[in-house]
């Protein structure tokens, strides 16, 4: 079962491979915990790192305390609130407050599970003044489909996903300017720890991004 999971996870790479190999490269290492406090409702805390210029140079650290309702078995809602420290290139670090909220609806066919998120997203950067050309803070509307499939007898469950980002208040254009791509596997160690790995591309036109990019990624989560 193991390899099955790397072969699905190769031949889903694969098509990206011939358009990523002069593109920037970096990682994205997370470390997360999760509490069922109360029937349907949930709270997680999640520390992230990220790197970039081919793994050289720190990009940003983040801590994010999330807080969900699921109120039937397809769908969950929730809120969260994150801090980010954000290096700029030639402007060094700068501090960031981003609140969202979202709802994720789901499906189960057989085995394979299909989920639609739509995300509401706000992001306030500390010691930058909005002007005619940038806003802040910037509100983005996210919306993401993911097809996962449960590998039979196996704690294996590979994963592909696509993400929009549609701008909301952007005084120069609100059409969408970014699209992220994953694919992964994750691999659950046992009833508390859930171990990921995955490959993003990232694809946008933004002023306080870089160009095109590829992360490798890894998320550890404990479930109490």
């Amino acid at each position: 079962m193991k390899k099955r999971a790397l072969l699905i996870i190769g031949a889903l790479i694969l098509p990206f491979c011939p358009s990523i190999k002069a593109q920037d490269w970096g990682s994205d290492l997370s470390l997360g915990a999760t509490w069922n406090f109360a029937p349907k409702l949930s709270a997680s805390f999640e520390e992230d790192f990220r790197l970039r210029d081919d793994f050289g140079t720190a990009d940003r650290f983040s801590h994010t305390l999330d807080l969900s309702y699921k109120p039937f078995k397809f769908l969950k809602v929730g809120g969260a609130y994150n801090l980010i420290n954000m290096n700029q290139e030639n402007k060094g670090w700068e501090v960031r407050h981003r609140y969202y909220f979202y709802a994720a609806g789901s499906l189960d066919l057989g085995r394979f599970n299909i989920s639609l998120r739509e995300r509401y997203q706000s992001t306030k950067r500390v010691g930058v003044e909005e002007t005619k050309k940038r806003a802040n803070p910037k509100e983005y509307l996210r919306s993401k489909l993911a097809v996962s499939y449960d590998l039979p007898h196996s704690a294996f469950s590979p994963f592909v996903s696509a993400e929009l980002y549609k701008p909301l208040n952007d005084p120069v254009s609100n059409k969408a300017d970014k699209l992220r791509y994953t694919v992964g596997v994750e691999y659950k160690i046992n009833k508390h720890c859930m171990l990921e790995v995955f490959y993003r591309r990232n694809t946008f036109i933004d002023d306080d991004e870089e160009s095109d990019s590829n992360i490798i990624g890894a998320g550890f989560t404990y479930k109490f």
